[in-house]
């Protein structure tokens, strides 16, 4: 078993506000609806001197049950960001529902909420509106003590929540309005394209879903939810030809070397096959032009730094030009050489990608090109009846179906650009007492 140092870059990004999940509800056992339901019937009760009407209980009862086991989820799964986001506005109250909240927010929610504080089921921080588009706050909830308390005494695991089916897992996001600013999900009209993506995707979480997929959670520093296997969609600038990364499985969020250690798929250790240079390549089929020969990142001059290089080509591919170094790449360099000197040296060994490594929307046009490589690996995997976990341009499978799954992936690359594509092994090896993880290329590829 291994514990890793929470140190490592995964976890140096912001924890960010989980969304609220309409279709979470109590599964068949018995544990969650011991504490789900005197919840809602205490804040039914709360400073009440008559019943409710029925119209309006089964108003509380669609929007509690699903908020409170929204609450148990988020408390289970480590508390993560502020709380989970609802409305409080009048604005915002009574607002008809789109795809990503199927039910609207009755103008009653609020006294619903100050009943669940008063009553100490849940902590309550209200939102500010800023004015300016992607700043503002919304009023966050998180579980109180007396929910907690619930949780604890009937022993309340994830496995006791049900997910269902309601949530939408195509998901398009406006462009950013800045660096914090996430990108809100706008509502769309499907189309042929939008219903084939989700059938696809619910195809492969199906499969998910069902499949013998173990990791041991208390070997990890921090709660882990192995029922978390529904990926969705990320589409982004508010268009379907951007993005469309995968997102939603457990494993994404491990620590590398815990998911190379800890993950069995029906029983067997797994292994991890990665692209190796996906951007630059992807970037030379949308420029329309034949890479050079050996490895992208390596420059003149600048041969051992090759990680810092790696960093400052994909910040050109979403910032051009780059003037200062990105987050965590000043290190990877000597102290004299600058930001510009690496852009010039990138840009002298790529003169091909000049015109394509200035547009703003390269980034997110490659990454489309990306998930659909991988929707497409994800696709022939299923019809092997192959399990394939996938984190971003790599998969995790069985170490049994390495040599399948490899030929898949050159094969779908080469499908979607024309180019050859290495594709590198990733093992889990001690060094002292940390685990860091070995690349290796495939010997057979003859690249």
């Amino acid at each position: 078993m291994t514990k890793e140092n929470p140190s490592d870059d995964t976890l140096n990004e912001r924890e960010r506000d989980p969304w609220f999940n309409p279709g979470l509800s109590p599964a068949s056992s018995e544990r969650a609806h011991e504490v789900v339901v005197p919840v809602v019937t205490a804040v039914e009760r709360y400073k009440r001197r008559r019943a409710l009407k029925a119209k309006d209980k089964l108003t509380l009862y669609k929007v509690l049950i699903p908020l409170v086991t929204n609450l148990i989820h988020h408390h289970l799964t480590g508390s993560r960001g502020q709380g989970i986001p609802v409305p409080r506005s009048n604005k915002e109250l009574g607002k008809k529902g789109n795809r990503y909240r199927p039910f609207s927010f009755p103008r009653s929610f609020p006294k619903m909420l100050d009943a669940m504080r008063a009553l100490g089921f849940a902590k309550v921080t209200i939102g500010k509106y800023s004015g300016i588009p992607g700043q503002s706050k919304l009023t966050t909830v998180k579980a109180g003590p007396k929910l907690i308390q619930l949780i604890t005494e009937h022993n309340v695991k994830l496995e006791d929540l049900s997910a269902g089916d309601a949530e939408e897992i195509i998901i398009l996001k406006r462009p950013k309005h800045g660096y914090w600013d996430e990108g809100e999900r706008v509502d769309y009209r499907d189309t042929p394209t939008t219903q084939r993506f989700r059938d696809e995707l619910r195809a492969i979480n199906s499969w998910l879903v069902k499949a013998d997929i173990r990791f041991d959670a208390t070997a990890y520093h921090r709660p882990v939810n192995v029922q978390a296997r529904k990926l969705h969609r990320n589409f982004t600038l508010g268009r379907f030809d951007r993005g469309g990364r995968l997102f939603g499985g457990f494993w994404e969020s491990l620590l590398k070397p815990a998911r190379l250690l800890e993950i069995r798929i029906d029983g067997e250790r797994v292994v991890g096959l990665d692209y190796s240079q996906v951007n630059p390549l992807l970037a030379y089929h949308v420029a329309e032009a034949d890479p050079p020969q050996g490895d992208a990142y390596t420059l003149p001059g600048l041969e051992d730094h090759r990680d810092g290089v790696k960093k400052v080509f994909n910040a050109m591919l979403f910032n051009y030009p780059v003037t200062i170094f990105p987050k965590g790449s000043r290190a990877l360099f000597p102290r004299k050489i600058k930001c510009d000197a690496v852009t010039s040296a990138i840009l002298l060994r790529h003169p091909k990608l000049k015109g394509v490594l200035s547009s703003r929307e390269i980034g997110h046009q490659l990454q489309f090109l990306e998930s659909e490589i991988m929707m497409g690996v994800l696709r022939e995997c299923l019809m092997e009846h192959i399990v394939a976990l996938p984190v971003f341009d790599s998969v995790v499978v069985k170490a049994s179906e390495e040599h399948t799954v490899r030929e898949i992936m050159r094969r779908e690359f080469k499908t979607v650009t024309g180019l050859n594509v290495t594709v590198k092994r990733e093992i889990p090896q001690a060094k002292g007492q940390q685990i860091v993880v070995k690349e290796e290329i495939d010997p057979s590829s003859g690249l």
